[in-house]
């Protein structure tokens, strides 16, 4: 995506200082956008082919000197010299391919850039767009570091990231399954007011209620359960909460924690997706009173899911 100076920035504001103003977090976007996890598959299974590769060789040439070492005494003066020839011959080999998919402008660094440069253009072209229909007359990209402070009404990271993942919308017609897993209450006001509880119940009938949507049968999730020893939902990880998915075949769940600061509820919710293997959406998000609990939970919660799904 475009980077610009500090200096055209300041300079921009100052000259659109009346009109629309933006603001993107270019890492968000692509952390969330299900096109670039894709791609990051694709790159770290080369990237695995190319390790496996390198150690292949490496072991080869473990292999060379403990022959060398163990056959010393045997081996004649010339036989000891094409080992020795063969060892060199086979370093040079690692160091070259080392060189060659690692090294500036090697291998890794043009795949990289071949995958990348496609899709970086389609944030791009989608950014732009939503720009000039807007009547943006600038937007900035957080991530950058040039970004202090603005107001959350300028960002519009989730509504590019939704509009990217639109193309992954599933056609099938099946309900997406799920399971809500307690919330962890961090503090002990939070455990007074039996927080974690609500907000798991609030969760799994707001998902439901947006239709296409269901939980996860009692009895496959509670063998599941038992299968891997969980007893207290709020302590399960993330490696657990994918096991859970591979055995009763869900398609994600949602995991988080809940706490009190400054007299004010906050919760932070993690999705985990089967398909993806792990967690795709972290959010923290501020509730403020308990009044908006139903609210907040619908629209900063559930409503980043649907659309993930949708």
């Amino acid at each position: 995506m475009k980077r610009y100076s500090m200096l055209l920035i300041l300079m921009s504001l100052s000259l659109f200082a009346e009109q629309k103003i933006g603001y993107i977090d270019s890492q968000k976007v692509l952390s969330e956008y299900r096109g670039a996890t894709e791609i990051k598959k694709r790159y770290e299974q080369k990237v695995a082919e190319w390790k496996n590769k390198a150690e292949k060789i490496k072991k080869d040439i473990i292999n060379l000197r403990e022959a060398l070492q163990t056959q010393n005494m045997l081996l004649s003066e010339e036989a000891k010299l094409r080992k020795v020839q063969e060892i060199e011959k086979k370093e040079q080999e690692y160091q070259q391919f080392i060189q060659d998919i690692w090294g500036q402008n090697g291998e890794a660094e043009a795949l990289n850039r071949e995958l990348m440069q496609p899709l970086l253009q389609e944030i791009d072209t989608l950014i732009t767009g939503i720009g000039k229909e807007e009547g943006f007359a600038i937007i900035l990209d957080a991530s950058s570091g040039a970004l202090v402070y603005a107001e959350d009404e300028l960002n519009i990271t989730d509504r590019v990231v939704e509009a990217l993942n639109r193309k992954f919308i599933p056609e099938a017609t099946g309900r997406i399954e799920y399971y809500v897993l307690k919330f962890k209450e961090e503090d002990s006001e939070a455990k007074s007011r039996n927080l974690g509880e609500r907000i798991t119940n609030l969760l799994d009938v707001t998902i439901e209620k947006t239709g296409g949507f269901k939980e996860i049968e009692p009895q496959p999730l509670g063998n599941a359960r038992s299968t891997l020893g969980v007893i207290k939902e709020e302590d399960v990880d993330v490696g657990t909460a994918n096991e859970l998915l591979r055995i009763t075949d869900g398609d994600f769940i949602v995991m988080g924690r809940v706490w009190l600061e400054g007299g004010s509820i906050y919760l932070e919710f993690k999705l985990v997706d089967k398909e993806q293997q792990g967690v795709v959406m972290t959010e923290k998000v501020e509730i403020g009173v308990e009044e908006n609990l139903p609210d907040r939970i619908s629209d900063k919660v559930v409503g980043k899911i649907v659309t993930y799904y949708k």
